[in-house]
Parts: C-alpha cells; sequence; structure tokens
C-alpha cells in the first residue's frame, strides 16, 4: 500500500522551501541583486523578492533560468535537489 503524504501547499512545503534556498544561496554566490536575477530571467525584482519570500510560485522554466543566470550547471543543481532527503 501506498503511503499518503499529507496535503501541503507547494509553497509551504518543506522540500519547495529548500529549493528557493538554494536558489536564494546560488544568487548571492553569484553575487546577483535581486533586480540583476530578475532582468536576467524576465520577471521584476519584486517578483524575486515573493518568490524568496514564498509568496509568490516559481515554475520550473523560471528556476532553470534562474540557475543558468548565475553561471551554475542546471543538471548539477537539479540532480543535487534529488538527493536530498524528503
Amino acid at each position: 500500500m501506498k503511503s499518503h503524504k499529507p496535503s501541503v501547499s507547494s509553497i509551504h512545503d518543506p522540500e519547495y522551501h529548500t529549493i528557493i534556498d538554494a536558489l536564494i544561496g546560488l544568487r548571492e554566490t553569484a553575487k546577483l541583486s535581486q533586480k540583476a536575477i530578475a532582468q536576467a530571467i524576465g520577471l521584476t525584482q519584486p517578483d524575486i523578492s515573493k518568490i524568496e519570500r514564498r509568496e509568490r510560485r516559481i515554475d520550473i522554466l523560471e528556476a532553470l533560468r534562474w540557475v543558468r543566470a548565475t553561471g551554475s550547471d542546471p543538471g548539477e543543481f537539479f540532480a543535487q535537489l534529488g538527493k536530498l532527503e524528503r
């Protein structure tokens, strides 16, 4: 029988928080401001602020562009996320 996870809104899910924390870390390591990352991926600075405060969801394409904008390898980034314990 399959175990069911409790229903949690995705922006409140601990795994989602881990993803956002990792994206913030990439941005900060790359020394990019919220405005710079926003321009690089086609969003506004307030959008980035809301994503980082977990008030707005980020979709997979935005996350991919975010990773690329920091000069990081998307394959490595998503592979590392896949190895995290749930």
